[in-house]
């Protein structure tokens, strides 16, 4: 391969991930109204990247890899935009008192996701159907790759990672944090990493071998740079960063206008003193 046909889908992975990542971010701390109206527009996104996929799964030629791919990157987001902004995420919580062991935190965490977890299984499972006889599954694949890396992220912030604050979330997510573990790192993380590392070298090797077809090695380079990200976010999520670094994030997100998550301005807590006497009596003069 030519250098620019290996690092033109690097740089594409990264630019996508970084445009679709903004996308999500855009409507909070906007009206329920202008939130409502960017899911409503995400959900028309939707749509068409199914349709996209599916017609890009017919054929398999760069072009049509490229089509894909960013068909399923954008199924993706609108996974991730409906968990985080609450539209589809799981059974109301039960007020209770918070569990203690491992298996009871897991299960409470998961059904506060349940519904979201579920929407991905069935999307996944329709798009394997729509594209497993078809010569192009590079959409798939992403779509998989995402989830993988998304549910590893998940089980390793839920066991304990020494970088990751609950102010990270959206306020209907920070009931979450007395289940989440508090530890430098978990036995999981160099398991998942070991994991993610191995597919990807091996997506990367497959890629630039001699005889691979343009298409096969545009999509396993497409792939292997998302699984790249997911690595890199995976080792941010232990290392022993100093903590200014996060300083500019370990804050709230800002708040909607919503009923339930409006909060009033408060007055400065900074107790205003009177003017010393010199100072007073020569205003006074």
């Amino acid at each position: 391969m030519q250098p620019l046909t290996f690092l033109r889908p690097v740089l594409y992975t990264v630019f996508l991930w970084w445009f679709v990542t903004g996308l999500v971010m855009v409507p909070y701390g906007r009206s329920p109204h202008l939130k409502r109206l960017w899911f409503a527009g995400a959900t028309l996104i939707l749509g068409a990247a199914f349709a996209g996929l599916l017609f890009a799964s017919r054929r398999a030629d760069p072009l049509h890899v490229y089509l894909a791919v960013t068909c399923g990157i954008a199924i993706w987001g609108w996974h991730t935009a409906s968990y985080y902004f609450g539209y589809v995420t799981g059974p109301k919580l039960p007020a209770r008192p918070q569990p203690r062991g491992l298996a009871a935190r897991f299960r409470r965490a998961l059904r506060a996701s349940l519904y979201h977890e579920l929407a991905i299984l069935a999307c996944a499972l329709l798009l394997a159907a729509v594209t497993w006889s078809a010569p192009n599954r590079w959409g798939l694949w992403m779509f998989l790759a995402l989830w993988l890396m998304h549910l590893s992220s998940k089980l390793n912030i839920f066991l304990g990672v020494r970088n990751f604050y609950i102010e990270f979330l959206p306020a209907h997510l920070h009931s979450l944090k007395p289940l989440l573990g508090r530890q430098p790192t978990n036995g999981f993380m160099p398991v998942a990493v070991v994991l993610a590392t191995s597919i990807t070298l091996l997506l990367i090797y497959r890629a630039i071998a001699p005889g691979t077809p343009p298409a096969d090695a545009i999509g396993r380079l497409l792939v292997s740079t998302m699984l790249s990200l997911g690595i890199l976010e995976h080792v941010l999520l232990v290392a022993p960063l100093p903590a200014t670094l996060w300083g500019w994030q370990i804050r709230p997100l800002p708040q909607t206008h919503d009923a339930e998550t409006a909060v009033s301005l408060r007055q400065p807590n900074t107790p205003l003193h009177p003017l010393p006497k010199c100072i007073s009596e020569s205003e006074a003069a």
